[in-house]
C-alpha cells in the first residue's frame, strides 16, 4: 500500500518537478492521433519534440556519473523507413521521458540518480559499455548492422541490460514485431525469446504488480494488447526486456500533462523502477 501511495505521490509532484528540473518545452502538435483509446481515452500521445534527433549530440553531458545513469540508443533505421516530417523512431519521448525516469527512481528508492542522468549513445559506440541499462524506442524500425551486432553482443557478454519499448502490432499487422524478432535473431541466434509471466521477479522486485492488467497509453490501427517478452542469459536472468504493444516512456513523458489514467501512469513508473533495480541486481 505504501509503495502504491508513493507512486501516486510522484504523479502529483510531476509538474513541480519539471519546473524545478527544467523539462524541455514541447514543440509541434500531436503525433499519430489515437483511435480507440478505451479507458485511456487515446489521449496519452502528448505533444512532443518533432526533430530528426540529429541535433542531439552524443557528446558527454554534465551528469553526475557516480550513480545510476542510463543510455537512450541511437540506432540505424530500416531503409524502408521514410522520415518525411516525422520524428525519428529512436528519439520518441525524448527528453521528457528520459528525465522523468531517473527522477522517479531517485524519489521512490534510495538510488543515487537525478533527472539529468541520461545520455544518447550510438549503438556501435564503445561508450555503450559505460551504461549498464540502455533503452531502445520503437524497435520495429531497428536495423542491426554487423558492427552493431558485434558491439551489442559484447555489451551483453559484459552483463548489460536492454529495455525495448514503444512498438505495436496485431493479427493484421505484425511487421514491427517481426522486424524486432529478426534483429534479435541476428544478435542472439543461440537464444529464444520467451514470454515473461506476471509471476516473474522482475514484476515483483520492488513493486508488486500485474502488468497484464495495464492498458496501453493509446490505441492505433495496428495496436494489440500489451505483452512482455525477454531474452535470458545462461543463468536465466533477463538481459533484454521487451514491452510489446506498450509505451511506458509515453506515460513517463505525460506525467506532467495530467491527461492519462493515474493508475496506468503509476504502473508505468513502477515498471521502470522494477526494471532498473532488476538490471542493477541481476
Amino acid at each position: 500500500m505504501k509503495a502504491r501511495l508513493a507512486a501516486v505521490f510522484i504523479l502529483g509532484m510531476s509538474v513541480f518537478a519539471f519546473a524545478q528540473f527544467g523539462g524541455r518545452p514541447r514543440q509541434g502538435g500531436r503525433a499519430f492521433g489515437g483511435e480507440d483509446g478505451g479507458q485511456t481515452g487515446g489521449r496519452c500521445l502528448v505533444p512532443g519534440y518533432f526533430g530528426s534527433g540529429e541535433e542531439d549530440s552524443t557528446a558527454p553531458r554534465k551528469i553526475d556519473r557516480s550513480g545510476f545513469v542510463y543510455a537512450r540508443v541511437r540506432y540505424h533505421l530500416q531503409p524502408w523507413w521514410r522520415q518525411e516530417t516525422r520524428e525519428v523512431p529512436w528519439h520518441h519521448d525524448y527528453p521528457d521521458g528520459d528525465s522523468m525516469f531517473p527522477a522517479s527512481l531517485a524519489r521512490l528508492t534510495r538510488a543515487h540518480t537525478s533527472p539529468d542522468s541520461y545520455q544518447i549513445v550510438d549503438i556501435d559506440s564503445k561508450e555503450l559499455f559505460d551504461y549498464p541499462f540502455i533503452y531502445i524506442s520503437e524497435p520495429g524500425y531497428l536495423n542491426l548492422l554487423p558492427g552493431d551486432v558485434k558491439n551489442l553482443r559484447e555489451y551483453f557478454d559484459r552483463g548489460g541490460f536492454l529495455l525495448m519499448d514503444d512498438f505495436r502490432g496485431n493479427e493484421y499487422d505484425k511487421s514491427q514485431f517481426e522486424n524486432m524478432k529478426q534483429q534479435i535473431q541476428k544478435l542472439f541466434p543461440d537464444r529464444e525469446m520467451q514470454v515473461v509471466p506476471p509471476t516473474h521477479p522482475i514484476f515483483n522486485l520492488f513493486y508488486d504488480l500485474n502488468p497484464q492488467t495495464m492498458l496501453p497509453p493509446y490505441r492505433m490501427f495496428n495496436s494489440g494488447e500489451p505483452q512482455y517478452f525477454g531474452i535470458l542469459d545462461a543463468k536465466g536472468n533477463i538481459q533484454v526486456m521487451i514491452d510489446f504493444n506498450n509505451d511506458i516512456s509515453e506515460y513517463w513523458q505525460a506525467l506532467d500533462v495530467g491527461q492519462c489514467s493515474i493508475h496506468e501512469a503509476g504502473t508505468a513508473v513502477e515498471l521502470g523502477v522494477n526494471y532498473a533495480i532488476y538490471a542493477m541486481t541481476h
